[in-house]
């Protein structure tokens, strides 16, 4: 019979970012303080850590996110654009925590150390953010062009339509004041 997998160790920041969530403080800052990611902060926020290592699953209510979230009637595609954006911020606050963690301490403390491999994936990612960002700003540039244009076309369109209409009726009815006239194809 095989062994059971080696138990996670906790870390011992788990309790702290429980209770820093429990104060009020803000994901990111528990995020900075602990040095734990943003999923594993709230894995450690959903379970109580007792004095002897024993770990209990007791969620904390979630509070209200203070980002920008859209009308539920708003278009999907700016929904989407919203959901994107919250994205890429959590993804740049992940990589800000972890690289804040690997920075040297004041006071000499020694930072942890950072593999090269940790170093590259975070700079790829953040390259691959930064384009995702230029293309938002694009994408939502593009949505408040594209209605404005519409609604103007639009109604020139409809003006000109308007006109249209009215030299033909007047056309028309110059014609049927002629009656030997042929009718205007």
């Amino acid at each position: 019979m095989a062994a059971p997998p080696p138990r996670r160790q906790t870390p011992a920041s788990a309790g702290l970012a429980r209770r820093l969530y429990a104060e009020g403080v803000p994901i990111a800052e528990i995020c900075a303080r602990t040095g734990l990611s943003t999923g594993a902060a709230y894995h450690w926020i959903d379970r109580e850590v007792d004095a002897d290592g024993t770990i209990r699953v007791a969620p904390i209510g979630r509070r209200a996110s203070k980002t920008f979230l859209p009308r539920p009637d708003a278009p999907p595609r700016t929904r989407l654009l919203a959901r994107l954006w919250r994205a890429a911020e959590r993804q740049v606050a992940d990589i800000e925590a972890r690289v804040e963690n690997a920075a040297p301490r004041e006071g000499g403390g020694a930072a942890a150390p950072r593999l090269a491999a940790d170093a590259e994936k975070d700079a790829r990612a953040l390259a691959l953010i930064a384009r995702t960002v230029r293309e938002l700003v694009a994408a939502e540039d593009d949505a408040a062009e594209k209605p404005r244009k519409d609604a103007d076309d639009t109604v020139r369109d409809l003006d000109e339509f308007r006109r249209e209409l009215a030299r033909r009726l007047e056309r028309l009815r110059e014609d049927d004041a002629a009656p030997g006239d042929p009718l205007p194809s």
